[in-house]
């Protein structure tokens, strides 16, 4: 028998040419580079089974439509106020550096006006940082109306949009390459009012600029003025607001959810712009969004075990390793230790079966909110199983309407929280910032919101043995009190997630 051996180089072009899906380096792997090549399974196999097979209950629907009653909570009316007006002197400009995505950022902006009010600053529009996960360079005028954002807050701080020409020095890159002094660097998480009065201050007084990096998450949410912490949320609910054609794609999203095209028909090319304003409330049908928060960065984190098998462990701890060095503190425990204790996130076939357990059937419509799904279509093939009437960005908007969108993770992530402000009922599969912002504004609304029991789901799933009528009896107890009913802040929480009682009153 004779082996033909080839030269390297020859070799290594036959395999490219053999083997092209798995020439895929490492750090620039798609979502499932190795759990793609062993599709996960159903993991709950009985459960899915007796789901798709679940009868319907026209009360259980009724209960689940039903908008929250008044509750008692508004938001605090300070239209009877007169405006106080502005110091007449600012004691200079304030720069703020954000990273993170896009409800980080928004977090950051509101916290930035915030301490410009404490400073007596003015406040310069907030730099968004090139986010490292999904490189979007989207600006603050690319996802937020500026115009309105300034106007709204005029008489509380003074905003410009960027630096007079004696401060344009003042830029990234002059921080980047040295030590300086108009830099605060060292901004503690959750500072106090206090600490930026005592080391911002003299900063502003000294060379009329203080650049403040990093700044997410650098003002507590305790022992402030309450006026402090109603500019924060009139920030929030009020100033931001995104820019038109966000809004436009949004509301063309919510009408064709309420307001499915006949007989299958596709938009047309002009269906953006013949978006109606008014939707026929008696017409108009209901619909769940569904933000799943199932990304390669989440599940590897978790070092939770997901039903891909070796190849998708493998994978996975190698993208810790790459990511993290290896530092993730969930690795020291097992799968089940994890899942008991509410850790894991919940993947598309769970979050699945919390709603089919809750009473939504497969008449439904649901939009999924999420960027990049772990696992492709194979990790979501079973919710879509249950819940055939899902639908996304893709399927409700033509490539034309999505243009401006396109490969923008902020922009994306700008409609889907358009989209789920504006549903009947939201559902988080996971805590994160978008849930925590959407958690905070729909409360601000009194809105129907579902917070998924993630140690009580954790826990069922990880019982094999138990039946579709115990598992739905469990998760209906379990989430009685958990679909948009008020919770006061507590110490430390952050006012963006419980804007109760510091932004809303008791009438």
């Amino acid at each position: 028998m004779k082996i033909l051996l080839l030269p390297g180089g020859v070799l290594a072009a036959l395999l490219l040419l053999i083997l092209p899906a798995f020439y895929t380096p490492f750090a620039h792997a798609s979502p499932s580079v190795l759990s793609e090549w062993n599709a996960p399974k159903a993991r709950h196999l009985p459960l899915l089974k007796s789901a798709l097979q679940r009868p319907t209950s026209n009360e259980k629907q009724t209960d689940l439509w039903t908008p929250l009653d008044d509750q008692g909570w508004r938001p605090c009316d300070e239209s009877s106020k007169p405006p106080l007006s502005l110091p007449e002197k600012s004691e200079g400009y304030l720069q703020v550096f954000l990273d993170g995505g896009l409800n980080q950022q928004r977090m950051g902006i509101c916290d930035a006006v915030a301490v410009a009010k404490i400073l007596n600053a003015t406040l310069v529009i907030p730099h968004f940082e090139v986010n490292p996960v999904w490189q979007d360079s989207s600006s603050f005028m690319d996802i937020f109306d500026v115009d309105h954002f300034i106007n709204v807050l005029k008489d509380d701080i003074s905003i410009v949009k960027e630096l007079p020409d004696d401060f344009s020095w003042s830029t990234r890159e002059y921080y980047a390459i040295a030590i300086r002094a108009t830099r605060i660097k060292m901004a503690p998480v959750h500072a106090s009012a206090n600490w930026y009065l005592e080391n911002v201050s003299p900063v502003l007084q000294s060379y009329g600029i203080a650049a403040v990096s990093p700044f997410s998450h650098r003002l507590s949410f305790d022992n402030l003025p309450m006026d402090i912490q109603r500019l924060r949320s009139k920030v929030n609910f009020q100033a931001l607001v995104f820019v038109p054609h966000i809004r436009a794609l949004g509301d063309a999203l919510v009408s064709r959810l309420r307001q499915p095209y006949k007989n299958g028909a596709a938009p047309g090319a002009n269906y953006l712009q013949e978006t109606t304003d008014v939707i026929d409330k008696d017409s108009a049908g209901k619909f769940v969004v569904l933000h799943l928060r199932f990304d390669k960065d989440m599940a590897a984190h978790s070092a939770c075990d997901f039903g891909g098998g070796k190849a998708e462990k493998l994978a996975l701890a190698k993208y810790r390793q790459v990511i993290w060095q290896g530092r993730v503190l969930n690795s020291q425990f097992t799968d089940e230790e994890l899942r008991s204790q509410g850790r894991c996130p919940l993947t598309p076939e769970e979050i699945g079966l919390l709603l089919a357990a809750l009473g939504f059937d497969n008449s439904t419509r649901l939009y999924l909110a999420s960027h990049k799904v772990y696992g492709g279509e194979a990790r979501i093939s079973t919710l879509r199983k249950l819940f055939p009437l899902m639908e996304d960005k893709k399927s409700l908007a033509s490539s034309e309407e999505r243009a401006q969108i396109k490969g923008k993770a902020s922009l994306l992530a700008a409609v889907d929280y358009y989209v789920g402000l504006h549903s009947d009922i939201f559902v988080s599969a996971s805590p994160g910032n978008m849930h925590n912002a959407l958690v905070g504004h729909r409360t601000y609304k009194n809105l129907k919101t579902i917070r998924p029991n993630m140690a009580l789901l954790g826990q069922l799933f990880l019982n094999k043995s138990i039946s579709w009528t115990d598992f739905q009896q469990a998760v209906v107890e379990g989430h009685e009190n958990r679909q948009g009913q008020i919770r006061l802040r507590k110490p430390k929480q952050s006012i963006y997630t419980y804007p109760a009682p510091d932004c809303m009153c008791h009438v």
